[in-house]
Parts: C-alpha cells; structure tokens; sequence
C-alpha cells in the first residue's frame, strides 16, 4: 500500500464527518474548530494523483466526497450574498469586495476537475490553473483572512463589528459566521487544489500555515459566538430598555407577551418570566398596601424598569431551569404570615439557588413566560403574587 491510499484509509471518517458537518445547522457550523483539515488535506494531497491515474480508487473516492461538499454547498452562492448584505448594513469597508465572487469562480473552475470524465480532467486542470490566476489567486483569502483577524483603526475586527451591528442575536451571527465558513474553506479548497497541481507537489508548508489560518479564523468565530451567549443578559436588558422608550407599557396581557416573544425570539435558549404591575411608590399607597414588591437580595438573572406611567416591567431568566417542588412552595407560602419582603425572604432562605419575587396581592399583575411547567412557580395567593425559578 502506498502512502496515499494508507494516508486516506486513516483519514476516512475524518474526512467524511467533515462533508458532513458542511450540511449541519448554522449553530453547529460557526462552533466547530478544527473539523475540516482533513478534508483540506484529502485536495491537498490527492489533487496531483487525481490527474495521474484518474481510475484510481484514490480519485474516485475524493471525487465522490467532492459530489457530496457540492450537495452541502448548493446554496452558498444566495449564503454569500447575504454575507454582502450583513456587511453592508455594518458599514464593514473592506477594499475590493469582490475577492468574495472570486473565490466562488476560482472553486467552480477546480470542481469541474473532479466531475469531468477521465478524458477531460486534465482539460479542466488548465482551465482552473489559468482563471484561479485571472481571479486574482491567493489575494481574495489573504484579504478575506485580514478582515477577520486584523484589528481596523476603531479597533474592531469584522467580527466585532458584525456583533456589535446584530447587538449580540446569537442566531445572527451563527449565520454569518457558518456562511463565512463555508466561503473560507471552499478559498482554501481552491487556492490547496491549484498549488498542489501547479507545483506537482506536495508543498507542506503551505498546507500547515493554512490549516493554522483556517483554526485562527474559527477560534474567532467561535469568540464572536460566545459573546453574544455569554452577554445576553446585558444585551436583553439593552433591548429592552428600548422597546420600552418607543412603546407604551400598559398591565394587560399583549403587551406582557409582546416582551416576552421579542425576547424568545432573540435568546431562543433562555427561559424567561416577565411581570408587568403599576408601581405608584406614593407614601398614601405605601401606608395603605405596604411595600408593592421585593426580589431576593444576591441574585442577578433579573432586570427592571419603571416606566413614565409609574408601570413596572421586571424580567427575570435563566439559561439553566432546575425543576421546583412546587408542593412545598405551596405549603410554605400558605403558613407564612409576614409582609412581602418577609415571605420573600422566608422563601429565599428555603430555596437558596432560586431567583424569588414577591409582589404585593392588592396589585394587579400580568405576567408571561416561556418555561416548562415544572420550572417555574408563579401563583397568586393570599398575601402575595409569588414568581420563583432557578438562577
């Protein structure tokens, strides 16, 4: 066995869970790292023999890998246009845009290679030797690669200003950065393909420094990622904070779910609660109802805003809902015969890693939420309106 064929029969699975991850969700695409050098160095490798015995067992299998990329990729060109849009909208300026439909030409020219029959393979090799030349050759990567990873005069790589512009949608970015991907890994496809039939040989060097380059460009998109998971909170308190200067806050149940599903929308994989009550902190209602609401001090997966019209929007949340007994809540409230804040606190005590709010009974209260039932306590009761889940 030669050390191709041996090559390739330990890179097999390798290489085919990375045509298969091609096709995975834009979620599990932009968190990758790492899972496509095989493929990239199957065309490395096997580009030069493809020509030189294109009967080969070799050849066919990559050309049948190639068929499948393809299948994966059939709707990068409408992925790359909307790479072009996100841009635009970020006022991303890079010099030269156009390296992105150069590097979709210079990989419609190396595919043909692998799906001509024997006699026209090496027909189509010329052909991809001269446009991947005219399409500006290696340029359009080392451009593409500069955006991601070089800091602009603001400070701000592409990334950081494509999150900044989608104020942190993980969903958003995910997208662009699987669509990014797959344009990068079809550049390196390409720019791989034509140096090993160019040179007709194997240059090693080339090959590490772009596998490197490919890891750097996903550690970064995997960085812009977690930003926007990592800092949802602040960024949902942001949005919110917004949606409330432009839109009237009322206690009624569509505009409590109104919040509540522009939130779910955004932090599709957070649990969320939102109440909305009036607030009047005059001391007459103060004398007469005691204090209108009290949340357990140290926690933090919750945020407020008392709006204009003394209406209060308290929004709490968690990444990581833990079931409740909700009997022994149920239980404990009912014998509690404190205020607000001592039943909250008589709570809070009982349920140490629980977010607790309590609410005043004589306020009238509008809550949603998009937890599971066994996640989430909220129930009116004699004393208190009573909201309870994990941090």
């Amino acid at each position: 066995m030669d050390l191709m064929s041996e090559w390739l029969m330990e890179n097999r699975d390798k290489i085919e869970k990375g045509v298969e991850i091609l096709g995975k969700s834009c979620a599990i695409l932009a968190a990758t790292v790492g899972k496509f050098n095989p493929i990239l160095e199957a065309v490395f490798n096997v580009s030069a023999e493809l020509l030189s015995n294109p009967e080969g067992k070799e050849s066919k299998y990559l050309s049948e890998q190639f068929v499948k990329v393809n299948q994966k990729l059939e709707k990068i060109q409408g992925e790359i246009k909307n790479i072009e849009l996100v841009m635009q909208r970020s006022s991303v300026n890079i010099q030269n845009f156009k390296f992105q439909a150069n590097i979709m030409s210079q990989y419609e020219y190396f595919q043909y290679i692998f799906t001509a029959k024997p006699e026209y393979k090496k027909l189509k090799r010329d052909e991809f030797l001269i446009y991947f030349e005219k399409f500006e050759g290696e340029k359009n990567l080392e451009c593409l690669y500069d955006a991601i990873m070089i800091e602009n005069t603001s400070g701000q790589t592409m990334l950081d200003i494509i999150v900044e512009t989608e104020q942190r949608s993980r969903r958003a970015v995910e997208e662009f950065c699987a669509n990014l991907k797959k344009l990068f890994v079809v550049g390196i496809i390409s720019l791989l393909g034509y140096t090993a039939l160019k040179k007709d040989s194997v240059d090693q060097e080339m090959l590490k420094t772009w596998l490197a380059r490919m890891e750097d460009v996903e550690k970064h998109m995997k960085a812009a990622v977690d930003e926007c998971v990592n800092n949802f909170a602040e960024q949902a308190k942001s949005d919110i904070d917004e949606m409330l200067q432009v839109k009237q806050s009322s206690v009624d149940p569509e505009f409590t779910k109104f919040l509540l599903e522009a939130l779910v929308k955004k932090y599709y994989w957070v649990s969320w609660s939102v109440r909305v009550f009036n607030d009047d902190d005059s001391k007459i209602v103060k004398c007469m109802f005691g204090k209108k609401h009290h949340i357990n001090g140290g926690v933090d997966n919750y945020f407020e805003h008392l709006c204009g019209n003394k209406i209060r929007v308290v929004v709490s949340f968690t990444a990581d809902p833990k079931p409740l007994d909700k009997n022994q809540i149920k239980d404990q409230i009912e014998n509690e015969n404190g205020d607000v804040d001592s039943v909250a606190e008589s709570l809070s005590k009982s349920f140490p890693n629980c977010l607790v709010h309590a609410i005043n009974r004589s306020t009238n209260v509008e809550e949603a939420n998009n937890f599971e039932p066994e996640h989430l306590y909220y129930n009116s009761h004699k004393k208190a309106h009573i909201c309870i889940h994990s941090e």
